[in-house]
């Protein structure tokens, strides 16, 4: 149990730090006190040292059990596993296609606004976002352990409050574009 709770608190710290770094108002500060640059270098080495804790926190390290240990290879699970592996990282290079990562990072007010509504964005307003759940599903079915498990649904889950506190600063910013967009576009999942 205190091996779970463990994991819990690592997905729980990673949010905080995401969630806190990814606020406009802490994101200002820290622009204005350092720049663009700095507050990217800040944002990416704190983001992998938190992600880092919380992936160590699952206390997993049968990482290679398909090589070391083919008898725990469940085959449909690793089969659909792959298949989520493949869509997300297909959704990911449709996202990619139409806006970079520094473009959805930057929502300073010092820039002219554009909402990016093309491509597969058209249809999901938070296409990486999709991707990233999909890749944790992915994950949890390739390494069918309870501990990734817990790991894998505390980081989607916290994907899901993360494009909830995204979307509020996109609402905030973009006004009733955004509501329009809205309109025609899914949360998450595509709407057609």
């Amino acid at each position: 149990m205190l091996e779970y709770i463990a994991i819990a608190l690592g997905v729980t710290l990673f949010g905080i730090q995401h969630s806190g770094f990814s606020s406009l108002r802490v994101k200002n500060k820290v622009i204005d006190k350092w720049g663009k640059r700095g507050y990217a270098n800040l944002f990416k080495s704190t983001s992998i040292i938190a992600f880092g804790m919380a992936f160590l926190s699952m206390n997993y390290w049968n990482w290679l059990y398909f090589i070391l240990a083919p008898q725990l290879i469940d085959i449909p699970l690793l089969l659909f596993g792959g298949i989520f592996l493949i869509v997300g990282l297909y959704v990911t290079l449709k996202a990619s296609s139409v806006i970079s990562v520094s473009t959805v990072a930057d929502m300073r007010t010092d820039r002219t606004p554009e909402l990016i509504t093309d491509g597969i964005y058209s249809r999901i307003r938070h296409p990486l976002y999709l991707a990233t759940i999909l890749m944790f599903v992915a994950l949890s079915l390739i390494y069918f352990d309870p501990r990734v498990i817990v790991f894998a649904t505390g980081m989607s889950l916290y994907t899901l409050v993360g494009a909830h506190f995204e979307e509020q600063k996109l609402i905030s910013h973009y006004g009733d574009e955004y509501r329009r967009y809205e309109e025609k576009a899914g949360f998450i999942l595509p709407k057609f």
